[in-house]
């Protein structure tokens, strides 16, 4: 099995988000593949995909024994910083930032790691200031599984 067969598709939270809405938002996640591309949508559930809070389109390589997804903004350049490794260990993929320079928009450094076990792709992105206090995201991890 490939990487794509662990991370495209439909992917929701609806379950964690229910049994524990004061910690976690219900979010949804869109991982696509088109013309040579990697694209995700991530939305609140309320907002539906034609409202993302992030979208983002990204290259894969492969290398002997990684996959490095690169990272690219919308009008199509590279954002090098923001690109992920993932391992394969056991039967999962385990990915992370390939930096400590990503940065947001805002100039936030990001931090992030998602988990891809087949049925489940578990996640956690967080965005911290100059003193290293956090100012976006969740310390814990959101565990998706796929509707689609």
């Amino acid at each position: 099995m490939t990487i794509d067969d662990y991370l495209l598709g439909h992917w929701s939270n609806r379950q964690q988000a229910q049994s524990n809405p004061h910690s976690f938002a219900q979010t949804e996640i869109i991982w696509e593949k088109e013309d040579g591309w990697y694209k995700s949508k991530n939305f609140y559930r309320v907002d539906g995909p034609e409202k993302p809070y992030r979208q983002k389109r990204h290259k894969i390589r492969v290398l002997e024994d990684k996959v490095i997804m690169e990272n690219y903004r919308l009008d199509l350049t590279r954002n090098e910083e923001c690109d992920m490794l993932f391992l394969f260990e056991g039967d999962s993929w385990h990915g992370k930032l390939d930096s400590e320079r990503c940065r947001g928009e805002r100039g936030n450094r990001i931090v992030s790691e998602i988990h891809l076990y087949g049925d489940k792709l578990h996640c956690k992105d967080q965005g911290f200031d100059s003193n290293n206090n956090v100012v976006w995201g969740s310390p814990y991890l959101y565990r998706f599984i796929r509707a689609s």
